[in-house]
């Protein structure tokens, strides 16, 4: 699991991964967390990936768009990495969210960056639509499942409209390749310019 996300999730009594797939953050956080949720609609890729062996964690299957099969304020965290692009109602989804921390809990949740120059620059230039999960191709799912589209500003607005307060965003700088050039960007990666434009991942982070 990417460092930088482990240190906003932290540590605590219990933490949920919404659309877990096969729970390879929860099996990164080792006991970090005392109790371990994953929620995922399907069991493919815990299947295919971990062989369907849960270790440490426990997985409970859920449609997401319908709300989660969890008591209010039962979580110290909720993570959904890569889900809310893919829901049918992002504000129902940040309100579930809501629900089942426990008051002082975190939300953090990553999506797409539509105002990304790479992103912005496809749709003025290759007139095609927007493609967050990269390229223009029509084989399978249209743009991989993304039904909506994410600026920073959408995400913060959306988090403290459901009742998070001190709701904060960053980049997440992809650390792969040009270490040094994307080692200073990740240095300020809260900065206005490059959380905005220069980045195709949104990092949200919101205290109940």
């Amino acid at each position: 699991m990417d460092d930088r996300l482990s240190a906003i999730l932290g540590a605590g009594k219990c933490i949920v991964d919404v659309g877990c797939g096969s729970g390879q953050l929860l099996a990164d956080l080792g006991d970090a967390f005392e109790k371990r949720i994953g929620l995922d609609i399907s069991r493919h890729r815990l299947e295919k990936l971990a062989g369907g062996q849960i270790e440490g964690w426990e997985f409970r299957e859920a449609d997401l768009n319908e709300g989660f099969p969890l008591e209010d304020g039962c979580a110290d965290v909720v993570v959904a990495n890569q889900v809310i692009e893919h829901i049918i109602d992002p504000v129902k989804f940040a309100g579930e969210i809501h629900r089942v921390l426990r008051p002082g809990g975190r939300g953090v949740s990553t999506t797409p960056n539509i105002r990304y120059l790479k992103n912005v620059a496809h749709i003025i230039f290759t007139g095609y639509g927007p493609r967050t999960a990269g390229g223009n191709t029509m084989d399978g799912s249209w743009d991989d499942g993304h039904i909506h589209y994410f600026t920073h500003q959408d995400m913060q607005e959306l988090f403290a409209q459901v009742g998070f307060y001190q709701v904060c965003s960053s980049a997440l700088i992809d650390l792969k390749g040009g270490k040094f050039l994307r080692g200073i960007m990740n240095r300020y990666a809260s900065t206005w310019l490059l959380r905005e434009f220069l980045s195709g991942t949104i990092l949200v982070w919101a205290e109940k």
